[in-house]
């Protein structure tokens, strides 16, 4: 078995049939498709079950209690018998045939991972593009090499999403790596990170033929999500923990994963509280701007390095000195 692609199923009946039926019109052999129902409530159960019955060969399902995205991962990387495994997102696609070019990269340059450019597809306004690597379109990177790449990971997005690569399974599996259930979101970056820290051979390809869907439900998009910054907070720590055990431990990635905390996720965990109708947003300010997380991100990171000192960048030096009532109506303007 050449490739096992793991799709984790949950809500997406709306687009199940397309994500399957672009990995079987691939002209690739020796692939497997694991199909895991995380419970999910819709018709996709049925649906993956239609799958298992016409392609008995390829195709197998898992059904299982609600694990979360994570755990939905796991199940089918235990079952998994490829050289190699492609976590693919079951509302996303794959746009043009091209697995067997990428492959047979990775194969023939022994890689551990794969990171490949991808297509992206905004559902809410059918605007989309090509997002290539930060790390480039033909490299092929040392384990040293690699964890000084993994200290500028986070503002350069390398991290992020998984269904961007392949992974070899034997290397995963011989460095136990595997995503953390406690996650139910944000799980792909700290296991990216700590793959990334023990790759010793990582490459880079320019062929993007998976297209990555934001749908209009997407998280980014939803009502408040309660906890956020709980779940932040987790996968900030465990990505830390994860380079402090892997690496020589340069300041250079806290004050990378600092600037991103505070330009990209405080906003988000504001957003998440001041835009939507929820009581106690003053107390969460505070519980957000105490947080290990943000205050090791302002001792790391000099908010005065930033270009522009618009409102929000006034928000951020309140919570920074610990102003929160000054804070709270100013965020209470810039949410509204």
């Amino acid at each position: 078995m050449k490739l096992s692609y793991i799709v984790p199923v949950y809500n997406v009946e709306k687009y199940l049939r397309q994500c399957v039926e672009s990995i079987l019109a691939q002209s690739f052999d020796g692939y497997e498709i694991i199909l895991v129902d995380d419970a999910s409530p819709d018709g996709c159960p049925a649906i993956c079950d239609e799958y298992a019955e016409k392609y008995p060969d390829i195709i197998r399902v898992i059904h299982q209690q609600n694990k979360g995205l994570a755990g939905a991962r796991n199940s089918g990387f235990v079952q998994a018998s490829g050289d190699y495994v492609y976590f693919v997102d079951s509302d996303d696609y794959f746009a043009e045939d091209g697995i067997s070019e990428i492959y047979e990269k990775a194969v023939r340059l022994n890689a551990d991972i794969l990171q490949n450019s991808y297509l992206i597809y905004r559902e809410y306004n059918g605007t989309g593009g090509i997002f290539r690597s930060p790390l480039g379109t033909d490299e092929v990177y040392s384990n040293e090499q690699m964890k000084k790449k993994v200290c500028v990971s986070t503002t350069e997005r390398s991290a992020i999403f998984v269904w961007r690569n392949l992974y070899k399974r034997s290397f995963l599996e011989k460095h136990g790596i595997l995503f953390d259930e406690n996650l139910r979101m944000i799980e792909d970056s700290p296991f990216n990170t700590l793959a990334f820290l023990k790759a010793e051979r990582f490459v880079t390809a320019d062929k993007s033929i998976y297209c990555y869907r934001i749908r209009d439900d997407s998280l980014q998009r939803k009502k408040y999500v309660r906890d956020y910054d709980l779940v932040m907070n987790y996968q900030w720590k465990l990505k830390l923990k994860y380079f402090s055990e892997n690496s020589d431990n340069s300041q250079l990635f806290y004050t990378d994963i600092a600037e991103f905390t505070l330009k990209t996720n405080l906003p988000i965990l504001l957003s998440n509280v001041y835009k939507n109708d929820i009581d106690g947003k003053y107390a969460l300010l505070k519980r957000i701007g105490n947080s290990e997380m943000i205050r090791k991100s302002f001792a790391d990171y000099d908010i005065g390095k930033y270009k522009s000192k618009s409102l929000d960048w006034w928000a951020t030096w309140l919570i920074m000195k610990r102003l929160y009532l000054p804070a709270h109506f100013l965020c209470k303007l810039l949410y509204k």
